[in-house]
Order: structure tokens, then C-alpha cells, then sequence
């Protein structure tokens, strides 16, 4: 039985993280070779299988909550998602050991679909449309290593070293109003933000408990006015550059 306690284990080598980027970047190798051997026709029918959705889970596909966290759709997406795991996961890993860090690996992506069952039920999103990526899982371990090492400095996703809470804010605020626009325009998106705040939900519930009340609540309390602060300043700069698009047009009339 896995004991999540405030004193936590340093580890030197995340091999865990090394491991599970390891063998993602091999079933996407399996996927660009069964594309090119069968045709896009056939990997669509994996992703069909093995992405999660609503309707295929409902239907017999118990394992794609945890298969669908495997597979990604293309290069970029990969990268993407394998930087952000080697930065979020060692941090997770180093602090916890590989075995907690694991288990908050698979619930928190698991808890993303779960976010994407939620959303499907509640008609904000297609249950049929099968769902793929290991990044509600990697926004759960930036949850739980915003709480473990807030200032952590970290490159992904910036070229200059960005403290982990930062991240983790500019994450959440991005996420929340793209879903957001996704549900007032109703366009669909390939991205699954919902997925992604619901990993992240469940990360932030962990790292609550693995910090404890006092501190747990403190770094909360300090991503929320961060948080706050951080778009009270985004919305201050659009009205100052349209405010001065404005003057510029006027000058530009006369």
C-alpha cells in the first residue's frame, strides 16, 4: 500500500520517467510504421479502438482510459508532451519515488478522461470522438510538482528558465479560456482541454494531500492570486495597445 506522507525521498535518477517516455515514443514508431505499411485508414481504426471516448467505453473498451494515454496523433504532439514529462515527471519522481510517481501518472490521466465523460454527458462534447495523449496525465504531475517544488526552474515550454508555478498558472489560465471559447463559439478542437484541467484538477487534489493542509493550502492560495494578478495585468496591457491602435488609427484618419 502506497503511504503519500509531507516527508518525501530524494531519488537521483528519474528512470521511471526515462522508461515511460521510452516506451511512448515506441508505440508512436509502431504507429508511423503501421501507417505507412497499411495506411491511414488502419491507424485510424487503433485510434478508434484504443483512444478513449465515451461511447467506446460505454461499449466494451475498459482499457482505453489507460491505452488512449499511449498514443499521439503526430511529431509535434509527441514532443511536446515527452518535454513536458521529462521536466514535470522527474520533479515528481525525485521527490516521491517511481512508484507514487506512477500512480499519479495513470490516475490523473485516467481522471482527464473522466473530465471528457463529464463534458460528453453534458453535451459539450462529442462522446463518439475518440480522445488520445498522455497530456491530462502530464498536467496532473505539473499539479502535484507545482506543490512539491513550486520554484523549481524548469525550460518547457520556454527557452529562459520558468519557475514550475508560473507554468503551471499560464497552463491553467490558457486552458480554461480555450475551453471556454471552444464552448461559446461551438467549433470543436482537436486539443482536449477538459482532459487536460481534469488531470491537472486531480494533480492539484495530490499535492494537497501529499503536502498537508498548512503548506498545501499556502502554495494554492499563492497560485490563485497569482493567478488573478497575472490576468488583471493581461487585461490592463489589451486595453493599453488597443487604446493606443485606437489613438494611431484617429492620427492616421485625419
Amino acid at each position: 500500500m502506497i503511504s503519500f506522507g509531507r516527508k518525501y525521498q530524494e531519488e537521483k535518477s528519474p528512470r521511471l520517467t526515462h522508461l515511460l517516455i521510452s516506451v511512448i515514443v515506441a508505440v508512436f514508431l509502431l504507429e508511423v510504421y503501421i501507417e505507412s505499411a497499411y495506411g491511414q485508414k488502419y491507424l485510424s481504426a487503433i485510434f478508434q479502438s484504443f483512444g478513449f471516448s465515451l461511447s467506446g467505453f460505454l461499449n466494451g473498451g475498459w482499457w482505453t482510459p489507460l491505452t488512449s494515454i499511449f498514443l499521439h496523433a503526430n511529431p509535434p504532439h509527441l514532443l511536446l508532451n515527452m518535454f513536458a514529462l521529462y521536466f514535470f515527471g522527474r520533479v515528481v519522481e525525485q521527490q516521491l519515488g517511481w512508484k507514487k510517481m506512477l500512480l499519479i501518472f495513470f490516475a490523473t490521466g485516467i481522471a482527464g478522461n473522466a473530465a471528457l465523460s463529464i463534458a460528453a454527458l453534458s453535451g459539450l462534447l462529442s462522446p463518439l470522438i475518440p480522445t488520445i495523449g498522455a497530456s491530462a496525465a502530464i498536467f496532473g504531475l505539473l499539479g502535484v510538482a507545482m506543490f512539491l517544488k513550486p520554484l523549481e526552474f524548469v525550460v518547457y515550454p520556454y527557452i529562459i528558465p520558468v519557475p514550475l508555478m508560473l507554468v503551471a498558472i499560464l497552463y491553467v489560465l490558457y486552458n480554461i479560456l480555450a475551453f471556454a471559447a471552444v464552448i461559446a463559439t461551438g467549433q470543436e478542437s482537436e486539443i482536449a482541454y477538459v482532459a487536460h484541467l481534469g488531470g491537472l484538477a486531480a494533480g492539484v487534489l495530490a499535492g494537497l494531500k501529499i503536502e498537508g493542509r498548512k503548506r498545501g493550502a499556502l502554495i494554492l492560495f499563492s497560485f490563485i492570486i497569482s493567478a488573478i494578478v497575472i490576468l488583471l495585468l493581461w487585461k490592463y496591457v489589451s486595453v493599453m495597445e488597443s487604446a493606443n491602435y485606437l489613438s494611431i488609427l484617429s492620427k492616421a484618419v485625419k
